[in-house]
């Protein structure tokens, strides 16, 4: 029965990859015909209905979480749920999935920067290099392995972009633990995704008014709308919570470098994408100096260093 367990484990945290990586692709699709912002809304719209089934089940009281937490959860809900998904459908009007999907691995590396900026914890020597060689890997995509975009400062937008909501993602998780806030789907979830979901309401709003035909979509949209909500908004949570209940976090943590490769795979087999030479060698690069910086444990600040 463990056995089993630990399987369906191993097939929930692939899965959870999968959806990830259909997020790019789909992502992709809508956003060249509505605008990020309303694909940012209707995902987190789509979620929170999701959400609600666990409040009414399990009888949260999401009004006692936010009054406990205002200040924090709403700083929370625009870091997390506002600018982390707003910035990545930016990024993904570029049809560079292979480049934005490399990207997506910075998020463990900027995770522990910013543990060592707000937590005081220190890295250890050999982090650095690895801090060094994911930063090489990341300058490799952001001027596509070019020395003279190098030179004429021409830098891929889409991937800085990525790498801007990556930024905002491992912000929220260490604000999290800072703040040791622990969100539960029946409360403390469902409270940062109403935030969101009225925070990025009024420019839906004025969006879909100043259109001649509001709500207008193609079918790809639509479905591109609907995978994004239920999957990212949902699915995605639960897969990589029972993953990492059964196996552990270090452990799940691995899977999320399949999700390069499943966005690699997609967006040949569906988009007729190439892959090129740079491509690989900053993917190396990002995926060697990520496990290195991530894969050795903190040496915690003295005292009068910690932060206030």
């Amino acid at each position: 029965m463990e056995n089993n367990k630990i399987v369906l484990a191993y097939l929930a945290l692939l899965l959870a990859m999968l959806v990830s990586a259909g997020n790019f692709v789909f992502g992709n699709l809508a956003v060249n015909e509505v605008p990020p912002v309303v694909l940012a809304f209707w995902r987190c719209l789509i979620a929170t209905i999701c959400v609600v089934p666990f409040v009414l089940k399990r009888q949260g009281n999401p009004w006692r979480y936010f009054r406990g937490n205002s200040l924090r959860i709403t700083v929370l809900a625009i870091v997390g749920v506002v600018f982390t998904p707003w910035l990545v459908y930016l990024a993904l009007r570029s049809n560079d999935l292979i480049d934005l999907g490399a990207g997506y691995t910075s998020v463990p590396l900027l995770t522990i920067l910013f543990s060592a900026l707000l937590l005081g914890e220190r890295l250890q020597g050999v982090q650095y290099l690895g801090v060094a060689l994911a930063l090489a890997g990341a300058l490799v995509f952001a001027f596509r392995g070019s020395l003279s975009n190098v030179a004429d400062f021409n830098p891929h937008l889409a991937f800085l972009l990525m790498i801007a909501s990556n930024t905002f993602r491992g912000l929220y998780l260490v604000l999290l633990k800072k703040w040791e806030l622990h969100p539960k789907p029946e409360e403390g979830l469902f409270v940062l995704l109403i935030i969101g979901t009225l925070v990025l309401s009024p420019v839906f709003v004025a969006y879909e008014v100043s259109t001649p035909a509001p709500f207008d979509y193609s079918w790809k949209v639509w479905g591109s709308i609907l995978f994004v909500g239920v999957g990212m908004g949902a699915l995605y949570l639960h897969l990589l919570n029972f993953g990492t209940n059964e196996i552990g976090a270090s452990a799940s943590s691995l899977f999320s470098y399949l999700v390069p490769l499943f966005v690699a795979a997609e967006s040949v087999a569906i988009l007729g994408a190439e892959i090129h030479v740079y491509q690989c060698v900053g993917a190396l690069l990002i995926v060697s100096g990520v496990l290195i910086a991530t894969r050795l444990r903190f040496k915690k600040a003295p005292l009068d260093h910690a932060p206030h």
